[in-house]
């Protein structure tokens, strides 16, 4: 019974941080990026320890919340398509034996995901100040900001490694005491 509430605690704090680092993106400007990557991080001590059902579960929870009380739908949008998954199931993808395909993989599934979600904002959903961002890039631009962007999607990933091992050797004997 005690194990059960401590889990059920843990979760709640976890899912909280992700959606107020999420909210707190929506209000400072530079953090279109930067707060749906740290709101993912939130998640990844959930499925680390309770599995990534529950570390699922919490991500459809803080993307939900995040679409309504979020001010900036791109942000919202970022965490719902790709950075708040992604750090449950990268250890997943990080199974794949063979490098080449293990990177491709991931590479492919983050191209996806920002392609998708971008094809949303631009044409289906459009969002106003997004669309007047793409519309005054030029092609050469945004064919950098894709690259750019992969290139960060690298560095996130190898990042995730770290904070995974921070969170084993110094935060998880804290919590899990």
């Amino acid at each position: 019974m005690r194990e059960n509430s401590r889990k059920t605690a843990l979760c709640g704090v976890l899912a909280a941080l992700s959606a107020v680092m999420m909210f707190m993106g929506g209000l400072l400007p530079l953090a279109t990026f930067t707060a749906p990557a740290l709101a993912g991080m939130f998640l990844l001590p959930l499925a680390l320890e309770f599995g990534k059902s529950n570390g699922l579960i919490a991500y459809v929870a803080v993307g939900f919340i995040a679409f309504f009380i979020v001010p900036d739908r791109e942000i919202s949008l970022i965490f719902i398509f790709f950075l708040g998954y992604y750090p449950i199931i990268k250890w997943s993808l990080d199974k794949i034996k063979s490098f080449i395909i293990q990177w491709g993989t991931k590479l492919l599934l983050f191209n996806a995901a920002i392609f998708s979600m971008y094809g949303i904002i631009l044409f289906l959903f459009p969002i106003r100040a997004v669309v007047e961002e793409f519309a005054d890039s030029s092609f050469w631009f945004t064919v950098a900001l894709v690259l750019l962007a992969n290139v960060a999607f690298i560095i996130y990933d190898l990042a995730l490694v770290k904070i995974r091992l921070i969170y084993y050797y110094r935060l998880r004997p804290k919590v899990l005491k």
